[in-house]
């Protein structure tokens, strides 16, 4: 039996934009099925730290619990509810990290009311942070939603229900009282330097399956201290001037690395650090000082992780320190090209540092995935064309997916730029009804950009770069059955299909050169403004990327598809 059973809900596509790009489109019983050099598309999906923090903060106060992540899984309701039955918790927590997880959150909480209407519910997670008290509002069912950084905020409630006091008083919760709701206040923040390690519940999971566990994650530091109009980091509930960015002392973080090493064969990490080179010098020490702790200890690590181009890492020497302790990528939040664009956002930068900064990852040869916003609500021509100018003179299309710079703002619930949105338009939530239709209708704010040139272009973009966004994705499983194929092939004497292969290579090396055409495209058209923009764009557009098909497979993608399925066979496609 567990004291807590901590549950991460799975993350119902629908057909609504997420704020989610890791997305587990296979279970654990089907990975094992792949073969194993298709298995390195799914080794890198991260963990969810916040439920592996609050395990292992409970686990530091004597508390048993279970940790359990549907992500990527689909247990019934028959088996949620066996769970709750066998455990017997005091406490469920269930926890919506992305706006999508609260379509399977409201199933898990119907099924643990069911297996047992007394037990203790929260409801807590990244999402809840600016939505807390809008979901206790339209999901009364919950005994409670906590806000902000959870710890401590859970540990209170353990305390007054293992003593059978009232919990109301715990900072950080919303809740029904008195026929309203109501607020216990912000809640307190944790102490980074005495919290324990988060528990590897999903790494131990995987391990015992049989799943490889390279690829785990942890962080350094929590909050920003900067104030950008689409990030509601810097309003972080409990945040107090001085606080808004705390780090982890590096020598603990390695510590925790060493641990990951040994017991579970970690080869490259994920940094969940909103900022991870926070400002300036105080960034520039404690980053590099990190990198110098992994140098001094000889370990063999490589890391992902995000920051700003105004950190004290934009330094040659800090990024050399970095990149000689295993910084391979990072995301660093450039945003746009455009220096109107800037200004509104509050970045508090020039577009002259994203310049700076990309010449200087190029430099060291770090892998550099630019944090990009194509549209907002105030985007016009001029600023698209500045967006494209950039794009070209700083060379960065040239991340894993060149179209992931055709993007679009959304308008979160707790940004500046969220409340700006006076008049919001309805949002698209086919096939989502009852409370989480009620929540995702306001969690978030549609808009209409003022130029209807922009958004007949934005329509168009978006709709013809999703199809080659897919294609990309899907491309390693046409690769791998060619690879199949031509080794079945030559142990007959027949003639290999590795031609293809080089077609295929060709294809995806030359996406740069495509997204390039196809926003010059849209904006040479977007200036004459036609009747009609939207569909002739489209039309121009896909004409466009048939061309390109053609010219390096020889056919559009989809035939190039249909004709390899014929020549694999169906057995090898099947897998």
């Amino acid at each position: 039996m567990a004291d807590a059973v901590l549950l991460t809900p799975r993350e119902i596509l629908t057909g609504f934009s997420s704020v989610n790009n890791q997305n587990v489109l296979i279970n654990d019983d089907e990975y094992l099925r792949l073969d194993p050099a298709m298995r390195l598309f799914y080794e890198k999906v991260r963990e969810n730290l916040g439920v592996a923090c609050i395990a292992g903060h409970l686990r530091g106060c004597g508390y048993s619990v279970r940790a359990l992540n549907l992500h990527g899984r689909n247990p019934s309701d028959e088996a949620i509810t066996d769970l709750i039955r066998r455990e017997r918790p005091k406490f469920v927590g269930i926890s919506i990290m992305y706006d999508l997880h609260i379509v399977d959150a409201v199933r898990l909480l119907r099924c643990v009311r069911k297996a047992d209407p007394s037990v203790f519910v929260a409801i807590g997670g990244a999402f809840c942070t600016y939505n807390a008290k809008l979901i206790a509002e339209r999901i009364p069912e919950a005994d409670c939603v906590a806000f902000g950084e959870g710890e401590l905020t859970v540990e209170g409630l353990m305390e007054c229900l293992a003593a059978g006091r009232d919990w109301h008083a715990v900072p950080g919760l919303w809740f029904w009282q008195d026929g309203r709701v109501r607020s216990s206040g912000p809640p307190k923040l944790p102490d980074l330097n005495k919290e324990p390690w988060p528990a590897r519940d999903l790494l131990v999971h995987h391990r015992e399956a049989g799943i490889p566990t390279p690829v785990a994650s942890t962080y350094t530091s929590r909050g920003c201290h900067a104030k950008c109009t689409f990030c509601y980091v810097p309003r972080a509930p409990g945040v107090v001037a001085g606080n808004a960015w705390r780090v982890r002392s590096p020598v603990d973080v390695v510590d925790e690395i060493e641990f990951l090493q040994r017991d579970f064969g970690t080869r490259f990490l994920w940094f969940n650090d909103d900022n991870f080179g926070g400002a300036f010098q105080d960034g520039y020490n404690h980053a590099v000082g990190f990198a110098e702790e992994i140098l001094r200890r000889d370990l063999k690590i490589s890391f992902h992780c995000e920051f700003r181009v105004d950190t004290g890492l934009i330094d040659r020497e800090a990024l050399q320190t970095l990149r000689r302790a295993g910084m391979a990528s990072a995301l660093l939040g450039m945003e746009t090209g455009s220096p109107a664009m800037a200004k509104r956002f509050r970045k508090g930068t020039m577009v002259e540092y994203n310049f700076d900064a990309a010449r200087m990852f190029q430099r060291e040869g770090i892998e550099l995935e630019p944090g990009w916003i194509m549209v907002e609500p105030g985007t016009t021509i001029d600023d698209l064309w500045e967006n494209l100018k950039f794009i070209v003179a700083a060379d960065i299309a040239v991340s894993e997916n060149p179209f992931s710079f055709i993007s679009r703002a959304i308008a979160l619930r707790g940004t500046e730029m969220y409340d700006k949105i006076t008049d919001p338009g309805p949002p698209d939530l086919p096939d989502v009804e009852g409370p989480a239709r009620e929540v995702l209708n306001e969690a978030r704010r549609e808009y209409r950009i003022a130029d209807d040139r922009v958004e007949d272009v934005w329509a168009a973009w978006s709709k013809v770069s999703a199809e080659v966004s897919d294609r990309k994705e899907g491309l390693p499983f046409v690769a791998q059955s060619i690879v199949d194929a031509t080794r079945m092939r030559r142990a007959r004497g027949e003639q290999s299909l590795r031609p293809r292969l080089s077609r295929l290579r060709g294809w995806v090396e030359d996406l740069p050169h495509l997204l390039v055409a196809f926003l010059n495209v849209g904006l040479l058209l977007a200036d004459e403004n036609p009747p009609g923009l939207g569909d002739r764009l489209e039309t121009e557009l896909r004409a466009l990327v048939d061309a390109y098909d053609r010219d390096h497979l020889g056919h559009t993608y989809p035939e190039f598809v249909e004709e390899t399925e014929r020549l694999c066979g169906e057995r090898v496609m099947a897998g």
